[in-house]
């Protein structure tokens, strides 16, 4: 369809010019051909093939987005990220391979949505005092390296990403090829933040030695694990008591109940 509008814009064109040129020709005072005309001319000729448009570069900028570019950022993180998994893909990556086919700038927009909630959480848990809400990406990145929380290169790649996701957002073109190896680059920087996080938050503050009889004792101690559940019209707290074995049963899918453990004491 495509091919047919440019063949008729280009007749169109043609014609016109033709026409245009005969009456230059004759000399036909109804017709008069100057800059006006030849302008108007090539504005109509521009008009319908607008939306075929992909790219416009003035200087440096360049208003469409292509693998070159996220190339570049992939070259990056190529060493340090880890390659991606064909299998075990989470709700949120299944999402976004759906809109992917439906609509890639979205898909985009959703994959800039998860890496700024994976930088502020890694960022918080980083920098305990400043509000996460007042700092912008790029300040995020910067100091998280200065704290060498993130390296150089995905640091980079990270601002990279985070960049031509934002053009995309804001009406720049994406290839669909290039589209979709950026979100996939994206979703491995969401995954290596999400990791870096509970790395850092599962870091223990204090690491002492005991005795065996100490761990004798916890073992077969038994613990009153106290829990909220929010998603409910009226939230409650819940109290239990366990062993060491249900301790783990419980915990074992922790992660898929509606509640969590606020306090943990030993009896």
């Amino acid at each position: 369809m495509r091919r047919g509008l440019l063949r008729t814009g280009q007749v169109f064109a043609m014609l016109a010019t033709a026409g245009l040129l005969g009456a230059h020709v004759v000399q036909w005072d109804r017709v008069r051909v100057d800059a006006v005309t030849l302008a108007l001319l090539g504005l109509l000729l521009v008009i319908p093939l607008a939306e075929l448009i992909r790219k416009v570069k003035i200087g440096d900028f360049e208003a469409e987005i292509g693998r070159e570019e996220v190339a570049k950022a992939q070259a990056k993180a190529a060493v340090e990220l880890p390659p991606t998994e064909a299998d075990g893909t989470t709700i949120s990556e299944q999402r976004i391979q759906q809109l992917l086919r439906d609509d890639p700038r979205l898909a985009l927009a959703k994959v800039r949505i998860d890496l700024e909630e994976a930088l502020k959480r890694l960022y918080a848990s980083a920098h305990p005092d400043p509000d996460p809400r007042r700092v912008s990406l790029s300040r995020m990145v910067d100091g998280l390296v200065r704290r060498e929380v993130l390296s150089g290169s995905v640091a980079s790649a990270l601002r990279d990403v985070i960049g031509l996701a934002n053009r995309a957002v804001h009406g720049e073109y994406v290839e669909s090829q290039a589209a979709e190896e950026l979100a996939k680059l994206g979703l491995r920087l969401v995954s290596e933040l999400q990791q870096t996080y509970v790395q850092r938050v599962l870091k223990p503050l204090e690491s002492v030695v005991i005795q065996s009889a100490e761990v004798d004792g916890y073992s077969a101690a038994r613990y009153r694990v106290t829990t909220i559940v929010p998603l409910v019209d009226k939230p409650t707290r819940n109290t239990y008591i366990f062993d060491q074995l249900a301790m783990n049963s419980f915990l074992e899918n922790y992660k898929e109940y509606a509640e969590f453990i606020v306090a943990v004491e030993r009896l």
